[in-house]
């Protein structure tokens, strides 16, 4: 191998690295609330078909007259994973409230890998395979990321790069079903 293309590995498993490996990055960026509604952003729309064959959007949910959760996930990303286990403890209690939906990141993240990992760690809430947009027209920069959308289609919290706990998926959860 020459040295540019040792330089462009390199590089490129750094960036994987940083990317997925900093559970506890600058606390400022960790989260991202707003104290009053004025102030949120608009939540883009999005439509999804579930590893299980169902569609899943944003519309739909505001339709449904309910807040609902997204979580960007990676199947190779070691803090999704600590995610994972939580989500399908807690969200079984919520899914009448709210919905959620789990959403690839990744290309490679096809729905084959995707309805493997599910199966294989037991998942409780819908997901769906790679669509890397769905994260740029959200504006999330990494996996393990989890936005909650309230009633009127604004962001009310945006957790970073972050494996949360049961009692914090819980107060963000009862966040959104109480606005």
């Amino acid at each position: 191998m020459n040295k540019f293309t040792i330089l462009t590995v390199l590089l490129g498993l750094l960036f994987i690295t940083a990317a997925c490996s900093s559970e506890k990055s600058d606390p400022a960026n960790q989260t991202q609330e707003a104290d009053t509604d004025s102030t949120l952003q608009e939540a883009p729309n999005f439509q999804v078909t579930t590893i299980e064959g169902d569609s899943v959007s944003l519309d739909q949910s505001m339709a449904e007259n309910k807040p609902m959760v997204v979580y960007f996930t990676a199947s190779w990303c070691p803090i999704c994973a600590k995610n994972w286990p939580v989500l399908s403890e807690v969200y079984p209690d919520y899914e009448d409230k709210l919905n959620l939906i789990a959403i690839g990141i990744d290309p490679t993240d096809t729905k084959d890998v995707m309805t493997k990992l599910a199966k294989e760690e037991n998942f409780k809430f819908p997901t769906t395979w790679g669509h890397p947009q769905i994260m740029v027209d959200f504006g999330v920069e990494s996996q393990a990321t989890t936005v909650g959308i309230n009633r009127d289609g604004k962001i009310a919290f945006q957790k970073n790069k972050t494996a949360l706990s049961e009692q914090e998926y819980r107060q963000l959860f009862d966040q959104l079903v109480t606005q």
